[in-house]
């Protein structure tokens, strides 16, 4: 009984190692998924005396990155992704529903951390930076419509940190990203500091390299 024990172990742990890339190896990732974002923005005061404040924009997120295996608990993996992010007041009086979209074009680079291959194969911690740039922007409400890239920083740099799972190639990811930068180009009344938050949920599949 204790060696048919021992044979189940091994052969467990084995799996378990299977499911981890080997040292050395590269893999890549298409995903897609929705994220939620908004941005450090000034109230919108529809009179002297009532302010609203930005709430999350819901958009879509796609791309793909490439992971190199460097430890058995490492990977290192940088990608190139389209992410529809902004943000938006809601319903404000005579203006029906304000939006302010922003096209980005995001590098990220991580560093993967595999928790404990042989007993949580396929979890992962990640941080990193993330480049980011803005290709257009739009504002819409009910009166106007209009591209308002310029009022925006082209460049943008954030830090990503998540958890995913990948189970038979199959990967669930969910990352939270903390923009650095001051995005306002133009000269307001007040200072503010209009910085990018985002949370990407996406799902992709696993290619060996």
């Amino acid at each position: 009984m204790n060696r048919i024990i021992a044979i189940i172990t091994f052969l467990c742990l084995c799996m378990g190692m299977k499911a981890q890339q080997e040292t050395g190896s590269w893999t890549l990732t298409p995903r897609v998924g929705i994220n939620s974002s908004n941005m450090s923005v000034e109230d919108l005061w529809t009179d002297l005396d009532h302010a609203v404040g930005a709430k999350r924009k819901w958009g879509f997120v796609g791309g793909l990155d490439a992971e190199y295996h460097a430890w058995q608990q490492i990977g290192i993996s940088v990608g190139a992704y389209y992410s529809n992010e902004g943000y938006t007041y809601g319903t404000v009086d005579n203006l029906g529903k304000v939006t302010q979209t922003l096209h980005f074009i995001n590098i990220p680079v991580l560093v993967n951390f595999y928790i404990e291959p042989n007993i949580l194969p396929g979890l992962a911690l990640k941080a990193g930076v993330q480049l980011g740039y803005l290709v257009s922007g739009k504002y819409k409400d009910n009166v106007t419509s209009m591209t308002n890239t310029s009022d925006f920083k082209r460049v943008n740099v954030s830090i990503p940190a998540g958890i995913s799972y990948c189970y038979r190639n199959f990967i669930a990811d969910l990352r939270y990203n903390i923009g650095l930068m001051n995005m306002c180009n133009v000269e307001l009344a007040v200072e503010d500091s209009w910085k990018t938050n985002s949370l990407w949920l996406t799902v992709g599949y696993q290619f060996e390299l």
